[in-house]
Parts: C-alpha cells; sequence; structure tokens
C-alpha cells in the first residue's frame, strides 16, 4: 500500500482560499519547506504536514490522501 497527497485537490483548495504554502505552514506549526516540499511530491516529511493542510484548508485527511495498492 502506497500514500500520496492529491496535490492538485490541495491546490485548488489554496486557490479557492486565496492562500500561499507559507500560510498553511504558519497556521500548520509546520515549515514552509515541509508544505513546500509535500507539494513539490518530496516524500520527506509529507505525513507531518497533512494535518497543517487540513487544519488551514478545512480539509479532511480522506480528501486530500489517496491510497494506492
Amino acid at each position: 500500500m502506497k500514500l500520496r497527497l492529491d496535490v492538485k485537490k490541495i491546490y485548488l483548495a489554496m486557490a479557492e482560499k486565496g492562500m500561499t504554502a507559507t500560510e498553511i505552514a504558519k497556521q500548520g506549526s509546520v515549515s514552509q519547506q515541509a508544505v513546500s516540499n509535500a507539494l513539490n511530491g518530496n516524500r520527506v516529511g509529507k505525513i507531518k504536514v497533512v494535518p497543517a493542510f487540513c487544519k488551514a484548508l478545512d480539509l479532511s485527511a480522506k480528501d486530500i490522501v489517496i491510497i494506492e495498492d
């Protein structure tokens, strides 16, 4: 089983709310680099930024995490 972020959904929610990666990082108490890495497909720290995305964008983990076989 492999987990990945639905980056398209995240970018759409960011656009709808007019938020930047820096704003998400601040609201979620993670580094801007961690948010940027997750959005660019870098696996490092991806799990710790999921709650930051959820909090800042009013999404659930089910909305942005894709489970693949």
